[in-house]
């Protein structure tokens, strides 16, 4: 890899001297410009599978191989793998006394260095750097969001894993995967390279999975972590300490601060049918009493049209006040969207404009009410077109609340 200053596969990113892999979805197009940009060489193929497993091998060369040096955590399932890995990680770290890092849909934390995220499992030429620069920094274990995109198109090929979870598997990324059957056996790849299996029950049970893995209550969070850590050999007691201490990865149940508002106000990242009602139920048992659980959502544009309704209909069936607005609806028109939400189901109300949506729930507030913003968690975009609106939720709210 000597001859080589870097490797890319995008051609906006090559510089002197770097050989350009022109991956035939994203790269070929541009084998051109990676020449023009100065790229010392560029390698073509015509079966996408092998680009991408050449890029990572490549990739894990140049980096000098961080992940041997590494014990690899990986979570993949449709909802859970950002709770499971950021709690996982603090406990790790309380109870070892040992650096960390994180991978994931929020953010990567590298030591100190909180690095964003673009991608929930990046490409594979930038996830073996963010391996080598937890190496560097002294991590002596990462925790990885691994996802079913990452897991088809090999962005981890090369990787071993010391642990590999699937939370559950629900419905999402339909538009990608087609079937549920593809989507879990794109999911069951991490198994494939993982020493210790842990699965959901509920999986195991509809579908096949390995013998191996050992099962848990996939709606249980924590009890994924406490077998991550038994798997991890770590002391069951001072981990079950280190889970009283742990703060949830923000976007996740997060309750926000409103002075001056008698309501509690949550922004959670649920976007999936499951996601909705089990955040939903959750709200029920953790605020029981309260008179009146309120929900706004909306589903993304260019993704899996089916879980529309079906996430419609869980809202209307859990919730005492629907609002039905958008959430990134891309090339879309939001107006299709939310028509496909609510079919011939009644809601509270429906507006368009996510931020008028949330000024629009707040002013209606009821003493003891439970708002549940759904849909954005973390972000603080909304992508509308092809282009991305800064839009955070905490933001509006804060601003609501000053007026």
């Amino acid at each position: 890899m000597q001859p080589f200053t870097d490797i890319c596969f995008d051609s906006r990113r090559v510089t002197d001297g770097a050989l350009f892999i022109a991956v035939p979805s994203v790269g070929e197009a541009y084998a051109n410009n990676a020449r023009a940009r100065g790229a010392a060489a560029v390698m073509r193929f015509t079966d996408e599978t092998q680009a991408r497993e050449v890029l990572a091998h490549f990739s894990s060369k140049m980096f000098g191989e961080p992940q041997n040096s590494l014990t690899l955590i990986g979570v993949t399932g449709t909802n859970g793998k950002t709770t499971v890995t950021t709690l996982t990680k603090q406990v790790y770290e309380r109870v070892t006394g040992k650096k960390a890092a994180l991978i994931g849909t929020v953010s990567n934390l590298i030591g100190d260095e909180e690095i964003p995220s673009a991608n929930t499992t990046p490409e594979s030429r930038d996830l073996y750097e963010l391996l080598a620069k937890a190496r560097a920094a002294g991590c002596e274990a990462v925790f990885m969001e691994v996802s079913s995109h990452a897991l088809e198109i090999r962005r981890v090929e090369g990787l071993r894993f010391a642990v590999g979870v699937l939370t559950n598997l629900t419905q999402d990324h339909i538009d990608f995967h087609k079937t549920m059957e593809t989507y879990l056996a794109a999911k069951l790849r991490l198994f494939e390279v993982s020493d210790i299996c842990i699965c959901d029950r509920r999986v195991a049970e509809k579908y096949t999975v390995p013998q191996k893995a050992i099962q848990y209550d996939g709606a249980d969070n924590y009890e994924a972590v406490r077998l991550i850590c038994k798997s991890l050999n770590l002391d069951s007691a001072q981990c079950e300490a280190a889970l009283d201490k742990v703060s949830p990865p923000k976007g996740r149940m997060e309750i926000v601060d409103t002075p001056g508002l008698k309501a509690t106000v949550i922004i959670d990242y649920a976007h999936t049918p499951d996601g909705l009602e089990h955040v939903l139920t959750e709200a029920r048992q953790r605020f029981s009493g309260c008179p009146r659980l309120t929900v706004l959502f909306g589903c993304g544009g260019d993704r899996d049209k089916t879980k529309r309704p079906v996430m419609g209909e869980i809202a209307s069936r859990l919730a005492d006040r629907v609002i039905v607005t958008s959430d990134n609806p891309r090339t879309e028109p939001p107006g299709a969207i939310i028509a496909d939400i609510i079919g011939n189901r009644d809601f509270s109300a429906v507006i368009e404009n996510r931020i008028e949506a949330i000024e629009y729930v707040l002013s209606a507030a009821i003493p003891g009410e439970v708002i549940i913003l759904a849909g954005k968690g973390h972000e603080d975009y909304q992508i509308i077109g092809k282009e991305k609106i800064h839009l955070d939720e905490r933001e509006i709210i804060r601003r609501f609340l000053d007026k």
